[in-house]
C-alpha cells in the first residue's frame, strides 16, 4: 500500500481529485489532498512548504503528485519532508537558473499558441475545449463546479530556487492529446530534467477527470 498527496494546478481546486481518489482506494491505497492559496505573492518555496505541512506525520511512504502548474513546486517538497518518489502530471518542470517566464521566452512551444492568454476559470468554453474536452458530457459539467485559479504569479516570474535536483525518483506522466502543455515538450523536458522517458496517457489535460481508472493504475504500477 503507498499514499499519494495530490496536488491540484492553477485552474482547480483540491475537489478535481475526487473522481481519482476512489480509484487509488479501490487498489489499496491511501490519499490526502490540499488547496493551494491563490497568492499570487507567494514564492515557489512557500507552496512547498504548504505541500509539505499538508502531508500527514504518520504517513512515511508518500508519493507526490503535482498537475500542471504546481509542477514548478515539487522538486522543493523533499527537502522539508521525506518523500518517496516525485510524480509530475501534465506538468511543466522548473529549469535551474530561470523562471518558467524565462523558459517560455526561449521556447515557446512548451505551451499550445492556442492556449496562451485563455481564462479557463471564467470560460465555460474555453475549460471545455482546453481542459475536458476528452471528457464525457456530464463528467465536463461537473468538472466545470471543480474550477478556481490559484495565481501564482511570483512562482511563475522568479529565478527557480532550486540549487539541485532532489535525490528522489522521479516520473512525469504526459497526456497525448494535451491542449494546454505540449507533449514534445514533456517529452524531452523529463528526459533532460528528470532523467527519464515519460508515461504516456491518451487524452487531454486533466486526466484525473477524463480517466481517472486509467491514471489510478498507472501510478499504482509506479515503482
Amino acid at each position: 500500500m503507498s499514499a499519494f498527496c495530490l496536488v491540484h494546478g492553477s485552474t482547480q481546486n483540491s475537489t478535481g481529485w475526487d473522481l481519482l481518489i476512489p480509484e487509488l482506494l479501490r487498489l489499496g491505497h491511501e490519499a490526502v489532498r490540499m488547496d493551494l492559496p491563490n497568492d499570487p505573492a507567494a514564492s515557489a518555496t512557500r507552496y512547498a512548504d504548504l505541500i509539505a505541512e499538508a502531508i500527514p506525520a504518520d504517513v512515511l511512504d508518500v508519493t507526490v503528485v503535482t498537475h500542471s502548474a504546481s509542477g514548478l513546486f515539487l522538486p522543493l517538497v523533499p527537502s522539508r519532508r521525506r518523500v518517496r518518489r516525485l510524480v509530475f502530471l501534465a506538468a511543466v518542470l522548473p529549469q535551474i537558473g530561470a523562471s518558467l517566464l524565462d523558459q517560455f521566452k526561449a521556447n515557446p512551444s512548451m505551451l499550445n499558441p492556442d492556449w496562451i492568454g485563455k481564462n479557463p476559470v471564467d470560460d465555460d468554453q474555453i475549460a471545455r475545449e482546453f481542459l475536458f474536452h476528452d471528457c464525457s458530457p456530464e463528467t465536463a459539467t461537473w468538472a466545470l463546479t471543480t474550477r478556481r485559479l490559484t495565481n501564482a504569479r511570483q512562482a511563475i516570474v522568479e529565478i527557480c530556487p532550486l540549487e539541485r535536483w532532489p535525490a528522489v525518483p522521479c516520473t512525469y506522466i504526459l497526456c497525448t492529446g494535451d491542449r494546454t502543455i505540449q507533449p514534445d515538450w514533456s517529452r524531452q523536458a523529463a528526459r533532460e530534467r528528470l532523467g527519464c522517458e515519460a508515461l504516456e496517457l491518451p487524452g487531454g489535460h486533466c486526466p484525473h477527470v477524463s480517466r481517472p481508472r486509467e491514471l489510478a493504475e498507472m501510478l499504482a504500477a509506479i515503482r
